[in-house]
């Protein structure tokens, strides 16, 4: 059986809900995947202006997906660069804060409860992550790996607010190499197919680099996307969510159910995208993995 599981598991974990000038819907499903390693935030009243969404997508194990859910929003909130409205050094804070917290002598216990029972002590685990704060009408993406986020014009036009950290883009290489790892085959140190997240803390160890140094770097690229009232939706999804569509099609969908049916609740769309959007069999090579995605639909 492998990697996979002899049928895939798609039942599935969703909410409803509105903020400031939106509502949102979002689903996850383990899909074909042994076990479940995605997580997200959904906090759309974040703060009186604000919301807060996000996508972890968890490798070698669920739990630091799992911490960082719970604990990256009260961290970016407490953050003196949040409070002073410095959003996108405040979220390139948070986000190395969260490796902080797991190099720390504490590290091992906020895992713990995060922990399948049988783990072992010490984590391999690490996860992408891709974060959305929405303050007023101005998007900050943050995002470390694979995960994406992805708006949906007015004019069926697609902008892509993030850039996928992958082993070879020709930045990502150096750092690598300079840190003294190394790309083969498309992975890092014949591991990892992405060059960033947050755990994956075998790989920075090097106490003569700065965090953004290290082999694996949590440190995000921090996009600014003024909302014009051109954008329609807006789609945060896990690198499954991308396999088998393009994210023209995914949104096209969408919005024809929409369209269809305007009282449509947005965790029913994204369930359907997601039934859509898994592979039919493992052969396929593609839509096998976990999938987790938030789609907000922004007020006209």
């Amino acid at each position: 059986m492998g990697i996979y599981l002899s049928k895939p598991n798609t039942t599935k974990s969703s909410q409803v809900g509105d903020g400031p000038s939106l509502k949102y819907g979002v689903s996850s499903m383990q899909g074909w995947r042994m076990t479940m390693e995605d997580s997200h935030i959904s906090e759309p009243h974040f703060t009186d202006n604000a919301s807060l969404f996000a996508v972890f997508d968890g490798h070698g194990g669920a739990e630091v997906a799992k911490f960082c859910s719970k604990h990256f929003p009260p961290t970016l909130k407490a953050n003196n660069n949040f409070i002073q409205g410095n959003y996108k050094a405040a979220l390139e804070e948070t986000f190395l804060k969260m490796d902080e917290m797991l190099l720390s002598s504490e590290g091992p216990n906020l895992l713990r409860e995060f922990r399948a029972e049988g783990d072992a002590n010490n984590s391999f685990a690490g996860c992408t992550a891709n974060v959305v704060l929405i303050v007023n009408n101005t998007l900050y993406v943050a995002n470390a790996g694979d995960s994406r986020a992805v708006v949906y014009t007015n004019d069926n036009e697609v902008v892509a607010l993030s850039t996928d950290h992958k082993p070879d883009l020709e930045t990502e290489k150096q750092r690598i190499h300079n840190a003294g790892g190394y790309v083969s085959d498309g992975r890092v140190n014949d591991n990892l197919n992405l060059t960033r997240a947050i755990g994956d803390l075998e790989y920075k160890k090097n106490p003569a680099l700065k965090p953004q140094e290290q082999i694996i770097s949590a440190f995000p690229d921090v996009v600014e996307h003024k909302l014009n009232k051109s954008e329609k939706f807006m789609l945060i999804g896990c690198d499954g969510i991308w396999e088998t569509l393009s994210a023209k099609d995914i949104f096209s969908i969408a919005d024809q159910r929409i369209k269809n049916n305007p009282d449509v609740k947005l965790s029913i769309v994204v369930e359907e995208l997601l039934d859509r959007l898994i592979a039919k069999e493992t052969m396929e090579g593609v839509g096998c993995d976990n999938m987790s995605a938030i789609f907000v639909q922004f007020a006209q």
